[in-house]
């Protein structure tokens, strides 16, 4: 996926179990490497951005159904969307994992 203007971030730093900090460096990027992984029992569609650790979903459960035979640029305008006007920011939130909420029951 061809990015409009190449995009520099840098991965948030890793502190290892014995205490070791490890900076990490810049990465500049012109393009992304989207890998998509549809599942259909699961209903959902989430795209892994390499180098980044975590995926992005795409569209699951409603959504999925909605989005039916979604094409390459659905997906490429989706990943854009999700990532928001600030790509480097974006790409960050993919090197921690994702939080997932719990609803609460009244």
């Amino acid at each position: 996926m061809i990015l409009a203007h190449p995009v520099t971030f840098t991965p948030p730093t890793i502190t290892r179990a014995n205490g070791e900090v490890r900076v990490q460096k810049p990465i500049t990027l012109s393009e992304l490497d989207v890998t998509i992984m549809d599942n259909s029992k699961r209903q959902s569609v989430v795209a892994r951005i390499g180098p980044c650790p975590f995926p992005v979903v795409l569209w699951e459960k409603a959504a999925y159904v909605a989005a039916g035979d979604y094409t390459q640029a659905s997906v490429e305008a989706r990943v854009l969307e999700l990532l928001g006007s600030d790509l480097s920011s974006g790409l960050i939130k993919l090197f921690s994992p994702p939080v997932h909420v719990k609803p609460v029951v009244a």
